[in-house]
């Protein structure tokens, strides 16, 4: 018996972890994080149903017919068919996913441009990316990676339709859950959390109204001279213009919108606004994740910068580069050698900011060839699920010229591949990890692989180098080595730490060199860094009204909208789909669609639910744990409803990620973000039928 050290990746967090082997080396417990995830790290690596082979498709696309080949047979006709492609219709009509593992997206990255085309596509094109680029717009730095670690100086709390239990390892024991005594908090979630409970105020707003809300705050807080008006004058482009806007979002007039108690709203903004230092703690999804996303957060975030909280001890601190690995992704190739990413046409503020194709219009480019023409693609671990309205992807995908995806397990995305390849998991692959961590300190580490790949597995990274190999690309790909890759990466970390990030299996911290450039230069608190760089926006302010949006033809100010679809904007279409439906609230029992196929999770939440309030649920004779039917005007699918007063009465929430109930096929690919191009995955319309 051994023990060795490696890291979790069921999900993002990168915890460190003990896996103990039996005297053949074989995994035999993991020993980590008091997290469901965590544990079932050996189940994914013996899992039954796990794809262990290179497969080729046989029968119909869609009908999970394939045949065992071997890899070399896998990978001469996958580069002999993307280059098939390259020249009868250029590399540009060759697309590049990425999905789950984030790890490889080096490589794969990597070898879209070197093939020639500029679209490398993420899961990013709905997740995280959007909030990252309204704060850079806005302020020239990142927030809401930061905002979830908890400062002792911070009074007031205001989590913003975020639940640490379910969403923020360690779950339970996270220091956001810790109420800490004298503390105020305030919540806004259309669902009573736990964390809502404990809530001083909870505003159960209507989903996709988070803009209209920030903005009955500003209002308060304006009204009452509660700004901190000395750092607006100094610090702050536009705030004129958008002291006029928010003159009209009253409370009773946000109240309304919102669908909350007036008073409710009042104490809140005050409880904010003078209960200083203050801090937001943002999702990376929630806010942007409706059709009008990019300005509902952006006007969150500026409460903030307008009480004068912003990168203060206790406040919202700046995210702050630290020492990384070397890119090798060839980005900047791209940029300056290849045509125009998918997204560049329509969404050139997001592309400006954000490394990658806007991977929401990819239906819309096989299909109809807009605003590009793909015919192939290949894809790290990518499922229909992650696409709005997900029927008309599965359907592109079916469309498509030449497939190929890798992953663990079979899904409805890798049902409609011509090949699919085998993936070895975190514990039979390397990599090198850059973990973000706060404001000032991150960690590096390189985590070995501590056992062979079962079956015929391969890292994705080294699949992808494999490819670009028989491409002719050799040597730029390392001849196929992933290792050597990795140790190119390495080159971009400091000489004297990087042969302990190698070395070390509990990894390296590293810290920005921000904090030194403010203590050397005498602020010796060690925050407020814009009093040594400003603001990195084109005013070099916090941009209250962005200068950047309005040259892209978008409004300077976070302007309200409502959703879409909405019982406000669509009245003719509520009287069909009177409910308002959200989805996505995280648990600790799944990372999206990675653990459909693990029982020890499905054993925890066994069947896909739709919560419904007991006023929704009466009249339409449901009762808790009736199989009801969730139906959009994109169609309908079949949940178990859990009948609860923790769901704001008026709206359906349904999980997500899951095979079995694909709430997706229901959300709308019509009405993405003018902005960003994300989807509005959590505010739209439904009606709920029993079944039977």
């Amino acid at each position: 018996m051994s023990w060795k050290t490696s890291t979790c990746y069921e999900c993002d967090a990168n915890c460190g972890i003990q896996v103990e082997l039996d005297d053949d080396d074989e995994p035999i417990r993991v020993q980590g994080p008091d997290c469901p995830r965590c544990y079932v790290q050996l189940e994914r690596r013996n899992h039954p149903d796990r794809i262990l082979y290179p497969l080729k498709r046989v029968g119909p696309r869609g009908s999970g017919e394939f045949e065992r080949v071997s890899w070399d047979e896998a990978l001469d006709t996958i580069a002999e068919r993307l280059s098939a492609a390259k020249a009868e219709h250029g590399a540009p009509s060759v697309g590049f996913f990425a999905g789950y593992t984030k790890e490889a997206r080096p490589q794969l990255q990597r070898l879209a441009h070197a093939f020639g085309s500029p679209n490398y596509l993420t899961e990013s094109g709905c997740c995280f990316s959007a909030t990252m680029v309204a704060e850079k717009v806005t302020f020239g730095y990142k927030i809401k990676t930061t905002s979830t670690v908890v400062s002792p100086k911070t009074r007031c709390h205001l989590i913003w339709s975020t639940n640490p239990r379910g969403s923020i390892p360690p779950f339970d024991t996270h220091p956001l859950v810790l109420r800490r005594p004298g503390k105020t908090l305030i919540v806004v979630d259309p669902r009573r959390t736990p964390l809502a409970e404990e809530a001083d105020i909870h505003l159960a707003i209507r989903p996709g109204t988070d803009g209209a809300l920030a903005l009955g705050f500003h209002h308060l807080i304006f009204e009452n001279g509660w700004q901190d008006q000395a750092f607006l004058d100094e610090w702050a482009n536009g705030v004129e213009g958008f002291r006029d806007y928010v003159r009209d979002f009253t409370p009773a007039r946000v109240a309304e919108i919102c669908g909350i108690a007036e008073q409710d709203l009042r104490t809140a903004a005050e409880l904010f606004a003078t209960t200083p230092p203050a801090q937001i703690t943002l999702s990376p999804t929630a806010t942007v994740q409706h059709s009008n996303g990019f300005q509902n957060h952006r006007a969150v975030i500026l409460l903030s910068a307008v009480t004068g909280n912003l990168d203060r001890e206790g406040g919202n601190r700046f995210f702050n580069d630290k020492a990384a690995p070397k890119p090798i992704e060839l980005f900047d190739y791209c940029r300056t050698h290849l045509p125009p990413r998918v997204g560049d046409e329509v969404y050139p503020v997001w592309t400006r900011y954000w490394p990658a194709a806007q991977s929401m219009l990819l239906p819309d480019c096989i299909l109809d060839g807009r605003p590009q023409r793909i015919r192939a693609l290949l894809a790290m671990g990518i499922n229909t699920a992650m696409w709005p309205n997900s029927k008309r992807m599965e359907r592109a995908l079916g469309e498509l010229d030449f497939f190929v995806a890798t992953d663990f397990f079979h899904n409805p995305a890798t049902r409609m591949a011509d090949f699919v390849l085998p993936a070895a998991t975190s514990l039979e692959r390397p990599a090198l990890i850059a973990y973000p961590g706060c404001a000032y300190q991150g960690e590096l580490r390189y985590r070995r692989p501590i056992v062979a790949p079962k079956g015929e597995a391969r890292p994705d990274g080294e699949i992808f180098l494999q490819l670009g190999v028989r491409l002719g690309m050799a040597e730029q790909f390392w001849n196929g080595d992933l290792a050597a890759s990795w140790a190119e990466a390495a080159e971009g970390i400091p000489e004297e730490i990087r042969r302990e990030v190698y070395d070390n299996p509990d990894g390296v911290v590293v810290y920005a060199e921000a904090i030194e450039d403010l203590v050397e230069n005498g602020f010796m608190d060690a925050d407020r860094l814009y009093r040594l760089r400003g603001f990195r926006t084109r005013s070099g302010k916090v941009e209250f009204d962005s200068i950047e949006l309005r040259e892209a033809g978008h409004d300077g100010l976070p302007i309200y909208r409502e959703p879409a679809e909405s019982p406000i904007s669509t009245p003719a279409l509520a009287v069909d789909y009177p409910l308002v439906l959200t989805s996505g609230a995280r648990t600790k029992f799944d990372t999206h669609s990675q653990h459909n196929y693990i029982e020890r999770m499905r054993r925890a939440i066994p069947h896909p639910l739709a919560e419904i309030h007991p006023d929704d649920a009466a009249p339409r004779g449901i009762e808790n744990g009736d199989h009801v039917t969730i139906s959009s005007p994109r169609g309908a699918v079949r949940f178990v409803a859990k009948v609860t007063d923790r769901i704001k009465p008026g709206v359906v929430h349904c999980t997500h990620g899951r095979n079995d109930a694909n709430i997706n096929e229901l959300t709308d690919d019509r009405h993405l973000d003018p902005i960003s191009g994300f989807p509005p995955f959590k505010s739209l319309l439904c009606q709920v039928e029993r079944v039977g």
